[in-house]
């Protein structure tokens, strides 16, 4: 090859390489921009739940900046087992323009909010929960976010099974549905011998129970306990 042909076949090589974009072209993403993104992700996926207001940071990286391919970059978030969790180490998968990159984890935390039903006074194991012991606050239900109550709920006459202080956060988790016989209720406590009913007396449950189950009862007249079977709402049965 002579001196000008070689000359002008690289002037060509050069010429093309200069229009042509190479293909290994590259972004820097910086550790904030990340943070923000995937921020703006986790916040986004939080809407599917019935919340009404979220946080979610995301603490510090021990990198400065990502290189990436050029184009838009996306997240995807693993949710992990536990769902939602207050701090977590998460798997971020990056995207650029919809195609996957590579995996990073990141410590994530999360707090979502929404009103709810709380305990404004001292509510009693075992007891119908009344409405006016009841405030309706936004609260971080992170954690809760399926055992929350709301006002229609504690309409309903649920019964604590734990006992509540003010400030404590009122939720299905210890709490059930009005039984037929709430523990500590009079009763009416039908005395039967074979199949002929003898007497009915007033007395207390011992027990809360549904129709079909088998409780103890106090007889207030004669301070005896007797087990019987609850046959209807405060109604309770004794074969003697």
């Amino acid at each position: 090859m002579n001196k000008k042909l070689k000359t002008l076949l690289i002037s060509a090589i050069i010429t093309a390489a200069a229009v042509i974009p190479c293909a290994s072209q590259a972004q820097v993403l910086s550790a904030d921009q990340f943070r923000t993104i995937v921020a703006k992700q986790a916040q986004k996926d939080l809407q599917k739940y019935d919340i009404d207001e979220s946080e979610v940071t995301v603490g510090h990286l021990p990198l400065q900046s990502f290189e990436l391919p050029d184009g838009k970059v996306t997240v995807e978030i693993a949710s992990g087992v536990n769902g939602i969790t207050a701090r977590e180490f998460k798997k971020i998968n990056i995207n650029v323009n919809g195609r996957y990159v590579r995996s990073y984890y990141a410590p994530i935390e999360t707090k979502a909010y929404k009103y709810v039903a709380v305990a404004k006074q001292v509510i009693q194991r075992d007891k119908i929960i009344p409405l006016q012991a009841v405030e309706f606050k936004k609260m971080n239900v992170v954690g809760n976010i399926d055992n929350t109550l709301n006002q229609n709920d504690i309409a309903k006459e649920i019964v604590a099974t734990k006992m509540f202080y003010p400030g404590d956060m009122i939720t299905k988790r210890y709490t059930v549905a009005k039984p037929d016989v709430v523990k500590n209720a009079m009763v009416t406590v039908n005395f039967r011998t074979g199949s002929t009913l003898n007497i009915a007396v007033e007395g207390i449950a011992l027990m809360q129970g549904n129709i079909g189950d088998t409780i103890q009862v106090k007889n207030k007249r004669f301070n005896k306990i007797y087990t019987g079977e609850v046959i209807g709402i405060n109604q309770v049965l004794v074969q003697i």
